[in-house]
């Protein structure tokens, strides 16, 4: 029970954090493999603690992929079907690591919940999937936080695949948002902010919207908060805000990723840090 218990927390600690870039599954999709940017049995906790509890002990774990295992899956008769699972062990005698394949047959009872004609089907989840090939165009080191060449959308109801889309992306060169701190607190009017004199400024950003060319349009400026003084700002209004906003559309071109349909930075949801000196623009 205690391992149970241990489990379903570390699920839940995987699905919130994703402290680390994770390894996928994989997804048979018209006759190829693809890497599937999920773990779709992570999505219900109690199911994978089921999973973690079947697994044997000598399960090797890395950074790279918490759940230890990697689950083969492909669409049957417009279900996405659980095909097998691959797991890494570790044999402390021999000091090897060894792979280990469960089949349907094997898992079955573990997923007797989903079973449909000798299949398992993954009824337990609903949303959409990313399946990826070819080479990364964008990382982020965090769970699934990043793009490949081709991707395949997979929307699923209750396991059902409801749609699918198909896209290319692709990056254009241009300034990149985590070198350009320099360039910003050069050009940053800090002669309209005397009182944010010898502070740092932290501005949280959301929505970092470009055009196709890389020019700024807009973002989401969340909070603004103010050290040492400790003030917290939460007003996108408000004049820090504004001011940065102005900055940034002054640069370009910005470093431009176009993913899944969308123009797009690396980042989405960050935090900026200016550190303020006072000085006037050159």
């Amino acid at each position: 029970m205690k391992k149970v218990m241990l489990f379903i927390l570390l699920c839940g600690v995987m699905l919130t954090l994703k402290a680390a870039g994770q390894s996928g599954d994989v997804i048979l999709l018209e006759g190829e493999e693809w890497e599937l940017m999920a773990k779709p049995i992570g999505h219900d906790s109690l199911l994978c603690a089921q999973v973690r509890a079947f697994l044997p002990e000598n399960l090797s774990l890395s950074t790279g992929n918490w759940s230890g295992y990697t689950a083969f899956w492909e669409i049957h008769d417009g279900y996405l079907c659980l095909q097998r699972m691959e797991v890494a062990v570790y044999d402390k005698a021999s000091k090897k690591e060894s792979t280990r394949v469960y089949e349907v047959k094997d898992l079955q009872p573990l997923f007797a919940t989903y079973c449909q004609g000798g299949e398992i089907q993954a009824r337990w989840f609903s949303g959409e999937l990313r399946a990826g090939k070819g080479d990364v165009v964008r990382y982020v080191h965090d769970g699934f936080q990043r793009n490949m060449e081709t991707e395949q959308v997979l929307t699923l109801r209750n396991g059902k695949v409801l749609g699918t889309k198909t896209y290319h992306n692709y990056r254009k060169t241009g300034l990149d948002l985590n070198k350009a701190r320099e360039e910003i607190e050069r050009r940053f009017p800090w002669e309209q902010f005397p009182a944010c004199r010898e502070m740092r400024i932290f501005f949280g950003i959301k929505n970092f919207q470009l055009t196709a060319d890389g020019h700024f349009v807009d973002c989401d400026v969340r909070f603004i908060s103010l050290r040492p003084s400790r003030e917290m700002i939460e007003d996108g209004n408000h004049p820090l805000a504004l001011a940065l906003k102005k900055t940034l559309k002054s640069i370009y071109p910005w470093e431009l990723f176009f993913v899944n349909g969308k123009y797009r930075s690396e980042y989405q949801d960050f935090t900026m840090t200016l550190m303020i000196k006072y000085r006037t623009n050159q």
